[in-house]
């Protein structure tokens, strides 16, 4: 259950820094790290949640 909340968690945090780079006015660099950032917490977030569902552990 722990690791789930944890992929949950870095999915919406990679989502909330996408819509900040998509709705700020802000300079070229910042808005790279933002991307960067929005990008790697998703990658992240989808990996832990995709091996929670291949161990299995859906119904804990």
């Amino acid at each position: 259950m722990k690791n789930k909340n944890i992929g949950f968690v870095f999915v919406s945090l990679g989502f909330v820094f996408l819509m900040l780079s998509l709705t700020l006015t802000l300079p070229t660099p910042i808005w790279i790290v933002l991307l960067g950032i929005s990008m790697i917490s998703n990658i992240t977030g989808t990996a832990i949640l995709m091996r929670f569902i291949k161990r299995g552990d859906l119904y804990e």
